[in-house]
């Protein structure tokens, strides 16, 4: 249990592929093609995919101006490719459980390599689960991965989903907003996924990218990575939420838990204020919809991520409820506030103690069906 008492799960936190790991996990029919570093022209470092790059070249829709390898934090928290120095890291904040994301992969994921070559993803997606498999293995206990999936291939997304979870532990799957065209997660073409989640009892999380080619709005329109960035995660998450809801997925899977990461906590309430303003009028035109939006927000089998110091956050947990909010510390991204992300949220003053504990762990500790760690 952690210094302050109660339990810390990092709810989203990642992990950053290292160029090694191809060689070693993907299978041998691929490793030809296989994802490595370059250097570009502006002597920036970035993971080359299938002509794809990790992080995205100048021009529209351009990615982190360190690059991808260069960033200033991935060269300071080695423990995005290092478990043992994750491990001190997570030591030296207090979390006790890190759940562990993807950085990379999310792009083949998404299915967004050139070639449009399904198998390949699904390739890169597995030598991808393998890897953080056993990255994780090195404490069990405290690294818990959620997978990754091919999204343009959804029989095989099934498939490695079920390996994932029942071979090697995994604790959920994570999805792109969009994905090879489909642009909304509440597309029928993800239900086969979100079937066997529910079979197997393991939650989805819809989670933004921005500067890899993955697709986001406002992309074309802009090519500052300020603007980019500060666009692509809540407006993404605003449009994934909203098609969930209203295209009755949490209906039709009633045991399904589906959870929004990355993009804050202060658009949620005026989001579904504004679903609410629209179902009073519109109803007919989301059949599929039973229920007042907003309901859906405050449900047991829907959650959030936030940031530690969200100045909105008391407001967004009197409007939602204490249990419906998760911490997470996007470690080792550049934008991620370690080592000061739970130190930072455990002593606000204007929260409560319960809802600290709620949302520093209990709250991801029932989510993910960690055993031991909620009440």
């Amino acid at each position: 249990m952690g210094r302050y008492g109660y339990w810390v799960v990092d709810g989203d936190g990642h992990v950053a592929e290292p160029e090694e790991m191809w060689g070693r996990f993907l299978e041998p029919k691929y490793r030809d093609a296989a994802p490595r570093v370059v250097t570009d022209n502006r002597g920036v470092k970035r993971v080359l995919i299938d002509g794809w790059f990790w992080t995205t070249p100048p021009g529209p829709g351009v990615g982190h101006p360190g690059g991808y390898v260069g960033g200033p934090r991935l060269d300071r928290y080695a423990g995005g490719a290092d478990p043992k120095a994750r491990l001190a890291d997570m030591d030296t904040e207090g979390i006790d459980v890190a759940i562990l994301f993807a950085t990379v992969t999310m792009g083949p994921s998404a299915g967004v390599l050139p070639s449009g070559d399904v198998e390949f993803e699904a390739a890169l997606c597995r030598a991808y689960n393998s890897w953080v498999a056993e990255y994780a293995a090195t404490d069990s206990k405290r690294l818990k991965p959620v997978a990754v999936l091919p999204t343009r291939n959804i029989p095989q997304a099934v498939t490695e989903l079920t390996r994932c979870v029942e071979r090697l532990g995994f604790v959920g799957a994570e999805l792109p907003t969009n994905s090879g065209g489909r642009l909304y997660p509440g597309d029928p073409h993800f239900y086969p996924i979100y079937d066997e989640a529910q079979r197997l009892g393991v939650p989805v999380f819809i989670h933004p990218h921005a500067g890899g080619q993955i697709d986001y709005v406002g992309r074309s329109r802009f090519d500052n990575f300020f603007h980019g960035h500060m666009i692509a995660f809540p407006f993404e998450q605003m449009i994934a939420v909203m098609h969930v809801v209203t295209a009755g997925v949490l209906e039709r899977f009633p045991r399904l838990r589906m959870g929004f990461l990355e993009s804050g906590i202060g658009w949620v309430p005026y989001w579904f204020e504004r679903m609410d303003e629209h179902y009073a009028k519109l109803a007919h035109l989301v059949p599929n919809l039973s229920r007042v939006p907003s309901d859906w927000a405050k449900d047991p089998r829907v959650i959030f991520s936030c940031d530690p110091n969200e100045e909105t956050l008391p407001l967004a947990l009197e409007l939602l409820g204490a249990t419906q909010v998760m911490y997470a510390s996007d470690y080792p991204h550049w934008d991620a506030m370690t080592p000061w992300t739970v130190k930072v949220l455990a002593e606000r003053g204007d929260l409560s103690e319960e809802a600290k504990r709620k949302i520093l762990g209990e709250n991801a500790a029932r989510f993910y069906g960690l055993p031991g760690l909620s009440r």
